[in-house]
């Protein structure tokens, strides 16, 4: 303590000014001492990476041969009367046999003189919160009192308004800068300005009153005053270990901090796009924080004082930290450390250089880790096109091997595909199932060759829906678009096909754990680089189940734009045969169809990735978003997991499942004071059930909202319907129009054609009338009757026409 009483040091124009206090000795008989305080300053030599002396005082700035002389405190405050920053230094002087303290604040005008700016006693020792601002201004704090002197107010005024201050400093503003914050005995936030005398409610415009407890220092580092409130810009250091920065009186951030009772917040300019914070606290310990990524940068100990300056004259900020003197020498800034963490860093007697942080060192762990990682893959991905270039080189040879046989006339052996390590792209064997995709290629409408690849097709039962997903491999085409998909099934079984609701969802990329397992991967799947979609349909099961167990072909329906030949807007409709499924009654009491992923969360495979799209397709999904801007928010992720035992899937991380229940939760931090929380389930009773938990379990300054929730199932089943209303219609067409293209010009046939032509007529009345109707949203039942007489009138038109050829197969048939 007495050698910081001795001596003080602070940074000036890329200088160091070091204040130094001697005691002078006496030869009265009384052996009174007196004292004396003289700077010097110091700067940085880059080629011996030391500080020296570059301007020392000839004369002491203050000398008193009767009484003791301390140094408080010193800092750069702007000289409102010379309108630029200069050093300041509060003396501290006392008397032996005397109760008073006198203290005397002096400014540096040049080199080597010092100014008196004011001079005041006091009945007590100056210790809290005290600082030097603009004016020069010397404020303090005493007893939830506040005081102030400069040589404007001619000696010590007292704020009238009593409070535990908070903050004293100046605000970035073009008037009011310097500022009081503080609580009063009511709990209420205030702010004081000094210059105009008067307090000010916007406190909240700060800091909110919920952070006024916990906050042991602070730094304002932009504010503007807009229609009498601010907006500001904040950094706090509060007793709970925490860093907040603060947005217009909101938190948005939290860095926690590895000390405990920070004293001092600064701010050093060490990037053109980013800064650093450097925290002081208690004890000399020191951490520095990235201001734009708010994680922790690198911590120190032992620290007698921080200094922030541009030492090196390189344009940006450094931190002059330096240290407990090790030995008696007597020379100044021994023990010293000069960084700015990017890239400038000087050290004297220290071993030492950079501490890092646990965070920091884990950071740098998970990135080594990462790079490992990329490197392997970067191998593996080498040996795969090493192992192209060969067969490729080895593909050349035998070709011209081939030719040279072909022109010197002798026979060439061809190897089988096999010994050369290639792979058939046609399938050599065919099973029953191949049998039954040649029975449904005459399904095929618009083109024999399908323009989206079809990797397989999968079937799961979840509660009374039957989902059906189609996996597309990835493809150059963009011809194709309005993709849904269909159960053929028969009538006389089922009685009517089933309405499916058909969404595009993206499939799950593989996760791979080692090099074994992705070269796995890579080999089974060769657009593993590739996202692939996925086409799931939903319908009702019980339908399709009233005769046991069926069979249903999965037909995959799109359209494709317009050709080159077609009119512009002209889209043909393609359906193409993906697969069938089996439906069987037994399987779907046995849990066959029910997805394993509820059961064993830690599964990663195919499988797995299908249950999860099930699962997403046939939930229904509610948003809700969970703020707290007075603190960061509670950890509901560890609530979920641990009240309602959910576990999180090892496919897809993002999600926790409830192995008791079909549901799927997904906690999604966007700050740590905002998140969305997603919730799919079926039952809106359980829904309402874990909202109760989840409000009990939230604190009251928690505030939910729902974001979005799912559709009706009407709307999903309008547009469906719609969509099969505009399928018959087109289907009739067609029928229609065939009809009209095989009418004999027998004038036999004139009479049985009428009736044909009449319902034709009839046909396009009805069809232009419901189609003027159709809106995006229709009703069902208009819809069955519109099926209905639809119905009605293709079968008068199939009647009419099988009585048409069953009359003109008579007149052909030859007379005896």
């Amino acid at each position: 303590m007495a050698a910081e009483r001795l001596m003080e040091m602070l940074s000036f124009g890329g200088d160091v000014l070091v204040f130094q206090c001697k005691s002078l000795s006496s030869k009265s008989r009384d052996h009174r001492k007196g004292s004396e305080v003289s700077f010097c300053s110091l700067s940085f030599n880059r080629d011996s990476q030391v500080f020296s002396i570059r301007e020392r005082q000839t004369q002491p700035m203050h000398r008193d041969s009767s009484a003791e002389t301390a140094l408080v405190h010193c800092a750069a405050a702007e000289d409102v009367q010379r309108r630029h920053k200069v050093p300041c230094v509060l003396l501290k002087l006392c008397k032996k046999r005397t109760s008073a303290f006198k203290y005397m604040l002096y400014s540096v005008c040049t080199s080597t003189e010092g100014k008196l700016q004011v001079e005041f006693a006091l009945p007590y020792e100056m210790r809290d919160n005290i600082s030097i601002l603009q004016g020069p201004t010397l404020v303090w704090s005493h007893e939830n009192s506040v005081f102030y002197a400069s040589s404007r107010t001619g000696g010590v005024k007292e704020v009238p308004v009593p409070m535990t201050v908070r903050f004293i400093g100046e605000l970035p503003l073009h008037q009011r800068k310097l500022v009081i914050y503080g609580t009063r005995s009511d709990v209420k936030n205030i702010l004081y300005f000094i210059e105009e005398e008067e307090e000010s409610c916007n406190a909240a415009c700060l800091v909110p009153d919920a952070y006024s407890a916990v906050i042991q220092c602070m730094m304002v580092f932009s504010a503007e005053e807009v229609g009498g409130s601010f907006k500001s810009a904040v950094l706090a250091a509060t007793s709970m270990k925490q860093l907040v920065c603060f947005e217009n009186g909101l938190p948005r951030d939290v860095c926690p901090l590895p000390y405990e009772q920070p004293l001092n917040i600064r701010l050093v300019h060490a990037l053109k796009n980013d800064c650093l914070v450097v925290v002081t606290f208690s004890q000399g310990n020191v951490c520095a924080v990235w201001k734009h990524t708010f994680q922790v940068a690198s911590c120190w100990t032992g620290v007698r004082q921080l200094l922030v300056d541009d030492f090196v004259g390189c344009g940006t900020d450094q931190m002059l930290l330096v240290f407990e003197e090790r030995d008696s020498s007597g020379e100044l800034l021994s023990n010293f450390l000069l960084t700015d963490l990017c890239g400038i860093t000087y050290s004297c007697g220290r071993s030492d250089v950079l501490n890092t942080s646990d965070a920091a060192q884990e950071n740098f762990l998970l990135t080594v880790q990462a790079l490992e990682s990329r490197l392997q893959s970067g191998l593996n991905f080498l040996e795969d096109l090493q192992r192209d270039v060969e067969v490729k080189d080895r593909l050349i040879l035998q070709s011209l091997g081939a030719l040279t046989d072909l022109v010197s006339g002798r026979e060439h052996v061809i190897f089988p595909p096999e010994q050369e390590g290639l792979v058939s792209l046609w399938d050599e064997e065919e099973d029953d199932d191949d049998a039954g995709d040649e029975e449904h290629d005459g399904m095929q409408t618009e083109c024999a060759e399908a323009l989206l690849n079809v990797d397989r097709v999968w079937q799961r039962v979840i509660g009374q829906s039957l989902i059906v997903g189609v996996v597309l491999r990835p493809t150059n085409n963009t011809s194709v678009r309005n993709i849904s998909a269909s159960v053929v099934v028969d009538s006389c079984q089922t009685g009517a096909a089933p309405v499916m609701n058909t969404k595009i969802l993206r499939f799950p990329a593989s996760v791979a754990h080692g090099p074994s397992a992705a070269k796995k991967i890579r080999r089974s799947d060769g657009d593993s680089g590739v996202s692939r979609l996925a086409l799931v349909a939903v319908t009702h099961v019980a339908p399709l189940l009233t005769s046991g167990c069926i069979k249903c072909p999965i037909m995959l329906h799109y359209s494709t734009k317009e050709s080159s030949g077609s009119p512009p807007g002209d889209c043909a409709r393609v359906s193409h045969y993906c697969g069938q499924i089996s439906v069987d009654l037994r399987d779907i009491s046995a849990g066959k169809l029910h997805p394993r992923l509820l059961q064993d969360s830690k599964l990663n495979t195919e499988e797995a990735r299908e249950d999860l799209l099930s699962l997403v397709a046939v939930l229904d999904v509610w948003f809700f978003i969970v703020e707290c801007w007075d603190h960061t928010l509670a950890d509901v992720q560890g609530w979920l997991q641990e009240s309602l035992r959910v576990e999180r899937l090892d496919v897809d991380p993002q999600f926790t499942a409830d192995p008791s229940d079909v549901r799927l939760f997904r906690w999604e931090q966007k700050s740590p004071f905002q998140a969305v929380l997603s919730v799919r389930c079926r039952d809106d009773l359980r829904l309402l059930q874990f909202l109760h938990s989840l409000c009990d379990f939230l604190p009251a300054s928690h505030h939910i909202q729902l974001l979005q929730s799912p559709r009706s199932h009407g709307s999903d089943l309008v547009q469906t319907l719609e969509t099969e209303i505009r399928t018959i219609m087109q289907d009739v067409s067609s029928v229609l129009q065939c009809g009209e293209g095989q009418t004999t010009g027998q004038e036999e046939s004139d009479a049985t054609s009428e009736p044909l032509q009449r319902l034709r007529e009839e046909w396009q009345r009805e069809r232009g009338r419901y189609h003027s109707r159709l809106r995006p949203l229709v009703d069902a039942t208009p819809y069955s009757g519109l099926v209905e007489r639809l119905i009605d009138t293709q079968l008068d038109a199939d009647e009419v026409a099988l009585m048409e050829a069953s009359r003109l197969k008579h007149l052909s048939r030859p007379q005896r």
